[in-house]
């Protein structure tokens, strides 16, 4: 079977990270360290695909509003739209309007760790990206990042899919990619309330799974790269509120020259 140099360097890259962190975290015996392992070495497999607006981070989602999501592995985020609060190089709050996709990374993926990813996913689904309120007082949300589950490993050798979907009595799945490096690839499409994807064999190269999952991520922060919707950061800073609550004035008065 042929490849492409791209598809060459996709799979060398994730079978590189994920031997080196299979080594680090072998015997650690300690889960938190083996999983920030694990979260390396995504951030090794995703950034250098990232388009030139993008960048990589970890922390939590905020929206305008002051919801906050749950911790979240990995953040992949738009700095041109609106900067974070970085606590560190690389941890910080991220405006939702800014971030594309958030990922939960799982060393062996397992019952317990697909709740654990749905508890923080839904903490996601929560936020308000865009919001507007209505003549009636309700409050409209626009579009939320693609949440994204990625396991290096797994303890079933039945369907991945299948047990994602048992474990997860949403209407609509928290978690809209699923990602199982030697298992499968699959996405939700919530128009067709459907999922969508492949189970990995031997007829496939070895993580052609992973490949599919780039090929979706660069595809879709290329078309985005030059049609990020209008946003006003100004909104996370809320001085027309602290004006209108001290004063009870409008928020600017107009000086005569």
């Amino acid at each position: 079977m042929r490849t492409t140099k791209h598809f060459d360097y996709v799979v060398n890259r994730i079978a590189s990270a994920k031997k080196n962190a299979d080594s680090l975290a072998s015997g650690i015996g300690h889960h938190g360290i083996a999983g920030e392992i694990r979260e390396i070495a995504a951030k090794e497999c995703i950034e250098p695909f990232l388009t030139q607006s993008y960048q990589c981070g970890t922390g939590k989602v905020i929206d305008s509003l002051q919801n906050l999501s749950d911790q979240l592995d990995l953040i992949v985020y738009h700095r041109k739209v609106a900067p974070p609060i970085l606590v560190g190089r690389d941890l910080g709050l991220y405006p939702v309007e800014c971030v594309r996709y958030v990922f939960e990374v799982k060393s062996t993926l397992n019952a317990r760790e697909i709740k654990d990813a749905n508890k923080k996913f839904r903490s996601v689904s929560k936020l308000l990206s865009f919001p507007t309120k209505g003549q009636d007082g309700s409050v409209k949300s626009g579009p939320l990042p693609t949440t994204v589950l990625l396991a290096f490993s797994t303890d079933i050798t039945s369907s991945e899919i299948e047990r994602y979907k048992k474990h997860t009595d949403d209407e609509h799945p928290p978690c809209t990619v699923l990602c199982v490096l030697g298992k499968g690839y699959w996405f939700y499409d919530a128009a067709s309330n459907s999922w969508y994807g492949l189970e990995s064999n031997d007829d496939y190269p070895p993580f052609f799974e992973f490949s599919m999952f780039i090929t979706g991520l660069m595809n879709t922060l290329s078309s985005e790269e030059t049609s990020i919707r209008p946003f006003y950061p100004g909104s996370y800073i809320n001085v027309d509120d602290i004006i209108l609550s001290a004063l009870n004035k409008p928020t600017l008065t107009k000086y005569e020259v």
